[in-house]
């Protein structure tokens, strides 16, 4: 039987490289206490990397730049499991993302259920901005993604093109549920959610 110390080193190495994790990823595996020691002594053997405070990834090796930095993403998603905050890439990036826009953000900022605040992992800065639009509802990620990212074009950048884009990113329970939970949302967007939803 395997110890508890091989099963957390069994899953990190299961992973790709590049993820990044908290203690809380080994949660299922063992006692807190067991995940520390043995996240210190990988740590001490090189077979990851510590990017912040309770915060680690199984680093990609590149055969001639050596250890590469951590991806910005991964290191939201993290962030995520170790505080229990929704959060997500930026309006202007989710706008990127789903085709709607064509500028490419060029600093790592994420909107966040949680507070606002900016932190250093690595030598790369991670910008959490909060976000009265994440909401707790239980909305699909796709939604979530199309109402931020409406809400960072504003009322007079969403075009017609955009809002069927956006029809075609959302399925029929997608829909569903936006309209049951569209009256917290601002009153400026609502017509474009309608549109959206085929009323």
């Amino acid at each position: 039987m395997k110890s508890a110390s091989d099963l957390i080193l069994r899953r990190i190495r299961g992973k790709q490289r590049g993820w990044v994790f908290t203690p809380k990823s080994f949660i299922d595996l063992a006692p807190r206490v067991t995940i520390a020691v043995t996240l210190h002594r990988l740590l001490k053997k090189g077979i990851i990397r510590k990017l912040s405070h309770g915060i680690y990834d199984f680093p990609v090796q590149h055969p001639k730049l050596g250890v590469l930095a951590a991806n910005p993403d991964a290191i939201a998603k993290a962030i995520a499991l170790k505080t229990g905050d929704n959060i997500q890439p930026s309006g202007a990036r989710l706008a990127n993302l789903l085709g709607l826009d064509t500028q490419v953000p060029a600093k790592s900022t994420y909107i966040t259920s949680g507070s606002s605040t900016q932190k250093k992992i690595g030598k790369y800065p991670i910008t959490l901005k909060h976000s009265k639009l994440i909401p707790s509802a239980p909305l699909s990620v796709n939604t979530v993604r199309v109402i931020n990212a409406l809400d960072h074009l504003g009322k007079d950048g969403i075009t017609d093109d955009m809002v069927k884009k956006c029809k075609k990113i959302l399925s029929q329970k997608d829909k569903s549920q936006l309209k049951k939970n569209m009256a917290k949302l601002p009153a400026w967007i609502i017509p474009f959610i309608l549109k959206i939803i085929g009323k």
